[in-house]
This record gives C-alpha cells, structure tokens and sequence, in this order.
C-alpha cells in the first residue's frame, strides 16, 4: 500500500482539460515515418481499423496486435502527403513499434524512420483546443485530420483525433520549436498540465494508458479499446483470437474505475474474498475534492456492477 498524501488535484488543471484546453508536453512519445507506396496498404493488413479510405490529409487511430490477440500498440495514422504517413503513439518505445510493423515488412514497398528523438510533442485536450490553436496557429483544424503548416522553414504536424471521447489535437515539431509553440497555445488561452493532473484526468475519464490498461498483457476488448475495430474489415494480426473472444464471449475483464479512500499501488491484486476480482493497472495520488482517490484496474466480469466492494491489499475500493 502507497503512503497516504494529501497532495490534492489542481481543479485549475482539471478544469481545462475538462471545459477548456489543457496543454501536455510528452516527455516521450514514439514519432515514426512511414513512407512508401505499400505503407498504408501494409498498416491496413496489420491493424485493426480500416485505413484504406484514410485519404490524405485525414489521420485515424489503430491498433497493431501480436499473433495472440494481444496489444503490441495503438498509434495514430497520419496521411500527411502521397505515400507518406506520421505514426504517433504514446508509448516511449518507439523500438517496439518499429520492430513490429518490420517484421512483416517483406516484399513491400516501405519504409520506417524514427524521429522520436529529434520532434517533440504536445497535446491541446479539452472542448476548446480546436478554438485555441486556431487561433495561435492561424490554421483551420478538421476533425481527424492532418494539417502541415510551415514556421521558420520547418513543417509542423497538428493532427486530430476524435477516439478518446474528447476533442483532443496533437501538435508534433523538432524539438527546438515547442517552446515557441508552447508559449504561442498558452497566450491563446491553453493551461499547461502536469503529468500528475492529465493522469488523474486520464483515470477519471477511463482513458486506456500505454503498458498500463493496454499492452502485451490484455486484448483491446478488455482493455477499452473497443471502438479501434473494424469487424467488418479483413483480416489482421491477431483477428481470428479477437473474433473468437468476441463471439463466444470470453472476455473476462474490463477497464474500471475504482475509487478508495487512500491511493493504491498500480499492480496490486484485487480480490472479493478470496477470490481474485482482478489487477490495478493506473493509480492517482492525488485526492479529489470530496477526499477519494482514483485508480483504473482490468476487473473481472463478475465484479462489474456499480459500488461493488473489493479489497487491495487491506484498502477497500469501490467500483464506480
């Protein structure tokens, strides 16, 4: 069990990403290019959403699965100019992707280079981002779309992506402009957030988390990834598991909210009982304005209801 803190969420930072624009610098965060005539056909028959009809200047998010059905990544497609797409992810593993989609890049006509190291990115999230880098940027932002425009003789990347229940547009530059570009977002009205406040907002919300609700240990059923699959589309990496838990209802777990009067440790087994209920995969240390704290956990189907009771580690949660 985590020590107990008082350290409670900033409502300000809350606030923006809630009625406002909140503005996230990623520490890290995987940039790849992905070029060639056989790319977005090659990303079509790898990932679980239909790309074909991804036409430029539009962008979608995906997800790529192992053979077993489980979440390697999920990334967004940006068609940004002929036989050329923008990979953005939230995983700091930009090695991992890479690898993947490499590995079944036989006889096609494509290429990968990671610009992880050299771009940075922000993300704008909360119902007025659209407003705000319109208005700092001068450009005019379509939903799911990619728009270059050129500052100093550099291109910069703002795409948006409708799939996280929120208007959310991120903004991808080489590392030497995002303080420029910072500064221009918050004097049109953004509020920069901390790491701690976005991921207590990601929580609350129920926003599935790179290694953390999705990842190697989970299939995107169960890891709120739901609406990343085309049933209707061919076939993918993994498609005959997925359909298979999907049909005869094997998935067992899903993403919950969790609610408890100390925070919990991300990790920590849930239980009814005796019986295991299922595993924290995200926990907030900061308190809430009525005094709880927030945690995401993958539980298990028989302990979906609402305010049912489980136990971690002798703290009681509540499932919201």
């Amino acid at each position: 069990m985590q020590s107990r803190t008082s350290i409670k969420a900033d409502q300000s930072h809350l606030d923006a990403v809630n009625s406002g624009c909140g503005l996230i610098r990623w520490s890290s965060a995987t940039v790849v290019e992905h070029s060639g005539p056989d790319a977005l056909d090659l990303l079509n028959r790898l990932t679980t959403k239909e790309l074909l009809s991804v036409g430029i200047g539009s962008s979608r998010r995906t997800a790529l699965t192992s053979d077993r059905g489980r979440v390697v990544d999920v990334f967004l497609v940006a068609h940004r100019g002929e036989n050329d797409l923008l990979l953005i992810s939230d995983s700091p593993n930009s090695e991992r992707l890479i690898s993947a989609i490499d590995y079944y890049t036989i006889i096609e006509d494509a290429e990968l280079k990671d610009c992880s190291e050299s771009n940075s990115r922000i993300s704008l999230v909360g119902p007025t981002s659209r407003e705000v880098i319109e208005s700092a940027l001068e450009i005019v932002i379509e939903s799911d779309a990619v728009t270059t425009f050129e500052l100093c003789d550099e291109s910069i990347f703002v795409v948006s992506d409708t799939s996280r229940g929120t208007e959310w547009i991120d903004v991808v530059c080489e590392t030497g402009s995002v303080e420029n570009i910072s500064a221009a977002l918050i004097s049109a009205g953004a509020v920069e957030i901390d790491q701690a406040n976005f991921d207590h907002f990601r929580i609350d919300r129920a926003i599935p988390g790179s290694d953390r609700e999705y990842g190697e240990h989970a299939n995107p059923i169960e890891a709120g990834l739901l609406h990343l699959i085309d049933w209707d589309k061919g076939c993918y990496v993994g498609q005959e598991v997925i359909a298979r838990l999907d049909a005869y209802d094997k998935v067992q777990r899903n993403v919950k909210v969790l609610r408890s009067a100390s925070p919990i440790a991300e990790g920590a087994k849930l239980v009814s009982g005796t019986k295991p209920a299922g595993i924290v995969t995200s926990s907030s240390a900061l308190e809430t304005e009525n005094g709880e704290y927030l945690s995401l956990a993958l539980v298990r189907k028989a302990f979906f209801e609402p305010e049912t009771e489980l136990d971690v580690e002798g703290v009681t949660v509540i499932v919201r």
